[in-house]
């Protein structure tokens, strides 16, 4: 391949990598959210918690949500280049 062509795909590789790094990061922080909800949650079903502990647990777990819903756009942008990276490897440019 031919440097100039390969330029542009190594920088959507890195590109997409970058983001898959960041995107896997945002996921752990989102499980590690779910587990103190599940758990502030699970202990308000054992009347455990104050009220306004499992309205919180409930509250974040939309916030969660969204940032698990930014996490798969972003996946799917990754993917994409990595589609465009491929592709440009497969007809050699």
């Amino acid at each position: 391949m031919p440097e100039s062509k390969r330029a542009p795909a190594q920088a959507d590789l890195a590109e997409a990598l970058e983001k898959n790094k960041q995107v896997a990061q945002d996921i752990k922080e989102a499980a590690d959210d779910l587990l103190v909800v599940h758990e502030v949650l699970e202990k308000g079903l054992s009347d455990q918690a104050a009220p306004a502990d499992v309205e919180q647990a409930v509250a974040h777990t939309g916030e969660i949500e969204k940032k698990l819903a930014e996490s798969a756009e972003a996946l799917d942008a990754v993917n994409e280049s990595l589609e465009r990276a491929a592709g440009s490897r497969r007809s050699g440019g």
